[in-house]
Parts: C-alpha cells; sequence; structure tokens
C-alpha cells in the first residue's frame, strides 16, 4: 500500500495529465469552449504571480544564460524544421520559446534546492518571452498568414500583465484578506486541467476535419518535442555549473506551455499547439522522476 501511495505522489500529476488529453482527445465536441482558455490562463496567472518575489540579491549570471538559451533553442529549432516543413518549425518554435513555468519554483523547493534561483528565472523570461514571441511571430509565419506585430502583443500583455497587476494589488490588502485570496490556489491545478482538456478537445477535432498529412506530422511534432524536452534539461544543468546545476535545469527544461499553446491556438492553428502540448506530459513525466529520485536518496 505505501507502495502504491509513493507511486501516486510522484506519477499521479503527470497521469492525471495524460487521462484528460486522452478524454479531450475522445470529446471533440467540446473545441466550442476554447475562447475559455485565455480566461482560465489568466486565473492561473494571477494565483502564481502571488508568490513572485523577486530580489536583486538573488541574481545569478547563469540565469541569463538561461534566457538566452530559450531564445537560441527556439529560433535554432524553427530554421532547422523550416527546412522540412513550417507546421514542424512553427511547432518547434512555440515549444522551445515557453518561458520559465511558474511551478519551477515548487520542484526546486521540493529537491530542497536554491529557490530564488527559479523565480529569477521565471520572472526574467516571462516577461521577455511576453515582447519577444509577438515581435518575431508575424515575420516567422511566413506569407500564409498576416498578422502585425500589435495584433499579438496587445492580448498577450492583457493576458500576462493584468493578472500581474491585479496579484501587486493584493499585496496591498489587510494579510487576513491575502491569506483568504491564497486559499484559490488549489484550484489551479483543477483549472489547468479543464484548459488541457479543451485543447485536447481542439487539437482532437482539427485533425478529424483535416488530412491524413496532419497524423504523421502530428507523429513527427511529438518527436521534436521530446527531442527540445531532451535538450532543454540538459543543456541547462551545463549552463548552471556545479552549483546550480539543477536550477538551471528546471529553469530552462520546465515551461509556462499554457502560455505557448494559448498563442498557438489564437494566431496559428491546433496542430502546432500539439508542440507544447506533448512537452508539458515530457516535462512532468521527469519531474516526477527527478522527485522519485530524491525522495529515494533521501530514505
Amino acid at each position: 500500500m505505501s507502495k502504491l501511495v509513493s507511486f501516486l505522489k510522484t506519477q499521479g500529476k503527470g497521469l492525471s495529465l495524460l487521462l484528460t488529453m486522452a478524454i479531450g482527445a475522445l470529446v471533440p465536441q467540446a473545441h466550442v469552449f476554447t475562447f475559455l482558455i485565455q480566461y482560465l490562463l489568466m486565473v492561473m496567472l494571477f494565483f502564481a504571480f502571488l508568490d513572485l518575489d523577486f530580489k536583486p540579491r538573488s541574481f545569478q549570471k547563469s540565469v541569463l544564460w538561461v534566457l538566452i538559451a530559450n531564445v537560441t533553442v527556439a529560433f535554432v529549432s524553427y530554421f532547422v524544421m523550416k527546412a522540412f516543413d513550417l507546421t514542424l518549425a512553427l511547432a518547434a518554435f512555440m515549444t522551445a520559446i515557453a518561458p520559465t513555468a511558474i511551478a519551477a519554483p515548487v520542484i526546486i523547493g521540493f529537491i530542497e534546492r536554491d529557490v530564488e534561483y527559479a523565480v529569477t528565472s521565471v520572472i526574467l523570461t516571462n516577461i521577455a518571452n511576453a515582447i519577444i514571441v509577438p515581435i518575431a511571430l508575424p515575420s516567422l509565419l511566413g506569407a500564409e498568414v498576416q498578422i502585425s506585430v500589435w495584433q499579438v502583443l496587445r492580448p498577450v500583455l492583457f493576458v500576462m500583465f493584468v493578472p500581474l497587476i491585479f496579484s501587486r494589488l493584493v499585496l496591498l490588502l489587510p494579510a487576513g484578506t491575502q491569506g483568504f485570496i491564497r486559499k484559490g490556489k488549489v484550484t489551479s491545478f483543477p483549472i489547468w486541467l479543464v484548459n488541457l482538456f479543451i485543447i485536447s478537445a481542439n487539437a482532437s477535432n482539427f485533425l478529424r476535419n483535416g488530412s491524413a498529412d496532419s497524423i504523421s506530422t502530428l507523429a513527427i511534432i511529438a518527436l521534436v518535442s521530446l527531442a527540445i524536452c531532451v535538450i532543454n534539461f540538459g543543456l541547462g544543468a551545463l549552463l548552471g555549473g556545479r552549483t546550480h546545476w539543477q536550477e538551471a535545469s528546471q529553469s530552462l527544461g520546465q515551461k509556462n506551455l499554457s502560455f505557448v499553446v494559448w498563442i498557438a491556438l489564437t494566431f496559428i492553428n491546433p496542430l502546432v499547439a500539439m508542440g507544447p502540448m506533448f512537452y508539458i506530459l515530457y516535462h512532468h513525466l521527469y519531474n516526477s522522476w527527478s522527485i522519485y529520485q530524491f525522495e529515494r536518496r533521501r530514505t
């Protein structure tokens, strides 16, 4: 029984994500709720931003290298895959450009490493990429889709910075009120599962109405996403050096994928969004394994 409990603690989230994606794929009709993704994402970001506390003294030089690697891997992936197919290139770019996940400091805390390092990476990469993606995307889309920088930048800034502003305003409230609001954080993972269900349904609907080529492209996207995941966690470990290899690995490897999935669905197509979706599964499985290894060493 204890082994089952231990397994569920380390693998539970990964399994629930996989199950949610499978159910969403079986209910393509739920794609009609795609408009909710933006607002559910804003709620998740609001609760996540409540815990952000940027302290200049916690800044590490290698965090800058994490940001540079984040952007470099994204553009290199795009240009490599563009030689084969534009959809693959866009899926690779949207997967790799995703900033550090808000949950990265939580994982770092689980394995008892420097949480402030991950917090700094979250702030730096999320702000930088919220600006980089809207500027780069119009030119990366090619002649097939014509959109302006402002068309992308305006909703991205709205989704990213409105929750950030409201989270800062909450800090001005009495401690008791802040505590009450923070209790809502327990809804973040269920909300993400709802989002994941809708995204899976959207992708399933797209594939069912598409061609057979979409299915083969999907398989390649899954492999490309896996390759990017391996590269990110490995490269991050190298950039962090001996003192911060786990922090840098987590900061580059664990990504805020809900952000890029929303952008892909809004401005490109559901097939491109599948790149980040596969990555969601990969990085959660890796994190579950990391926590399991840490707990095993400690016992």
